[in-house]
């Protein structure tokens, strides 16, 4: 019966998903480690099972989401409406809220070196980020968390998942400004 009950609960959520809170006040439990074990399981069985559907888990929220097996049937039918893309300046403030995160909008101003208020406002507007609460701090400001559309979207399952900062490649830029030549142009005048 409590299969049954979970698979109702992740088709009524749809996109916004199950969270263990969730679960641990529907079935009366007295932890989320409980509720963690239960959907846990029911993942395993459920995905074990030969159907159009799999259960997914992003930051410990789930959700139906279809198998890749019947992609190409599903396109079909369903067509979506434009695909979200994000400029690069709107992946670097949402990978700052992933690695800083919870965030006010002047942390991350201060932390890119350019105001980034348009560029938090597209990425609510989005999904991809959510209000988490106001900072202790003078004038009270908002602090910004990433959402679980930003993991659907980054396909990643935890703030674990993100790569370490040690393993970024900082070679890339100038590494002596002599090199770097601000009258040198790359486009043909």
């Amino acid at each position: 019966m409590k299969n049954k009950i979970i698979e109702a609960l992740l088709y009524i959520q749809g996109d916004e998903g199950l969270n263990l809170e969730q679960v641990k006040e529907v079935f009366n439990l007295n932890n989320t480690h409980e509720a963690k074990k239960i959907m846990q399981d029911f993942q395993k069985d459920f995905n074990n099972l030969d159907r159009g559907l799999k259960v997914v888990v992003f930051d410990e929220i789930f959700k139906l989401a279809t198998r890749e097996s019947v992609r190409t049937y599903v396109s079909k039918l369903v067509t979506t409406t434009g695909k979200q893309r994000l400029t690069s300046a709107a992946i670097e403030v949402a990978g700052i809220i992933a690695y800083k995160g919870p965030i006010t909008r002047g942390q991350i101003s201060k932390i890119r070196g350019a105001v980034s208020d348009h560029i938090v406002n597209n990425l609510l507007k989005k999904g991809i980020i959510h209000e988490v609460g106001v900072s202790h701090t003078q004038g009270n400001p908002v602090l910004y968390e990433v959402s679980s559309q930003f993991y659907d979207h980054f396909k990643i399952s935890s703030k674990q998942d993100l790569p370490k900062m040690r393993d970024f490649d900082y070679s890339d830029g100038f590494e002596d400004e002599s090199e770097f030549d601000i009258f040198q142009s790359q486009r043909e005048i």
